[in-house]
């Protein structure tokens, strides 16, 4: 039997709902984590809110990077602070400690779909990767060891994700199937990632 990663992400969320395993949940944990740093730094919290959408956005970047390098560096100007950059290098070694908590739940829900339709792992002839959090190394890692299985990562993630969007809302609204017979879509996206 063949079952892919979205089906049993899928089919699990309709079974049990786990909306906290996305690429915002990570960024939050890191978020957390530096905001915590800058507090011991420099005395207090960061107040001003272009502060906070900087630290966002720098770790989203950060997260992004890290897919592709072992290292990145943040350099954030602090206007809360007398506008003093903060510079701080973040290793994926440590973004994987900091989201411990996470990744320890990524086998949680492929466990529970599989004992849920009565399947070994062994059953399981091809994984295939969708979603922007899979493009994490460690989620990789640990669910191709888990199955000990090679990954397919050749579909473009965030495709994936817009198109099963698109047949959900027409199943929800009635309109599926879709009354026409093909449907062209670009899916040559190039993605640039700062360093």
């Amino acid at each position: 039997m063949s079952m892919d990663f979205a089906c049993i992400d899928a089919v699990y969320h309709h079974i049990v709902g786990n909306n906290h395993l996305g690429g915002q949940d990570f960024n939050n944990q890191l978020q957390k984590y530096l905001m915590s740093e800058i507090k011991n730094l420099y005395g207090r919290d960061l107040v001003e809110s272009s502060d906070i959408q900087s630290l966002r956005a720098a770790v989203e970047t950060a997260k992004l990077n890290l897919t592709l390098h072992n290292v990145t560096t943040l350099n954030i100007t602090l206007h809360s602070f007398n506008k003093k950059v903060y510079t701080r290098k973040i290793t994926r070694k440590e973004f994987e400690s900091i989201n411990k908590v996470l990744f320890d739940k990524i086998l949680e829900p492929i466990k529970a779909i599989l004992d849920y339709t009565e399947l070994e792992r062994s059953d399981v002839d091809e994984i295939v990767m969708v979603g922007g959090s899979t493009r994490i190394p460690r989620v990789r890692q640990l669910i191709s060891e888990y199955f000990n299985k090679s990954l397919n990562t050749g579909i473009d993630a965030d495709l994936a994700v817009v198109s099963g969007v698109a047949i959900q809302a027409g199943i929800i609204g009635g309109m599926w199937p879709l009354p026409v017979s093909a449907v062209e879509v670009q899916t040559s996206v190039q993605k640039i990632v700062l360093n």
